[in-house]
């Protein structure tokens, strides 16, 4: 996209009190974001490292006119609006708000992802796996399956607390007298 198609584009999307940013630094903190954005306005919620390279983030002004203002101001100028000294690219979101919600590993469930470290999958049995499992709960099912981690099972509880307590119990943990080495993730 040209330059000047660039600058028509902005013109022509719906503004929002919610500024886009693309192009920005590797690991851009929220202070960055607010040096760049508070001569605007009141920043009330950001959303950093998003996107797949994690170079985008999302700045939500208090009023509607601040974001306006921004854009305009960086739309009109002949330097861009510039991250690290990296040119960064602003447009307004089609959102109208930013909702933080938890994504999938920020919500406690009750299956835990289970990667045995340092084993192939004949060296562990289920068996073996509700013996330790169970010591915190019942365990509803266990599957388990080999990727490219590793060995994996994923065991559900009955509820979340337990699953916790079995993570929080066992997390970097090994066996006595069995070469397993657990580390969990969150399973969505």
């Amino acid at each position: 996209m040209s330059s000047s198609n660039q600058h028509q584009f902005r013109y022509t999307q719906t503004p929002s009190k919610v500024l886009h940013f693309r192009n920005l630094p590797w690991e851009c903190s929220e202070e960055e974001l607010a040096d760049l954005c508070s001569p605007f306005g009141k920043i009330v919620n950001t959303k950093c490292n998003v996107g797949a390279n994690r170079n985008q983030a999302f700045v939500e002004f208090v009023d509607l006119n601040q974001a306006i203002s921004m854009v305009s101001y960086y739309a009109a100028s002949s330097e861009p609006a510039q991250v690290r000294g990296k040119s960064v690219y602003i447009q307004y979101s089609n959102r109208h708000e930013i909702v933080n919600s938890k994504g999938p590993g920020d919500v406690p469930g009750n299956v835990l992802l289970v990667t045995f470290e340092g084993v192939e999958a004949g060296d562990v049995t289920i068996d073996i796996i509700h013996l330790v499992f169970s010591a915190f709960g019942f365990v509803h099912k266990i599957a388990t399956f080999e990727k490219t981690a590793g060995f994996q099972a994923l065991i559900q509880f009955t509820d979340a607390e337990t699953a916790s307590s079995a993570r929080n119990a066992l997390d970097g943990r090994s066996v006595p007298r069995q070469a397993l080495l657990f580390h969990f993730y969150l399973s969505s």
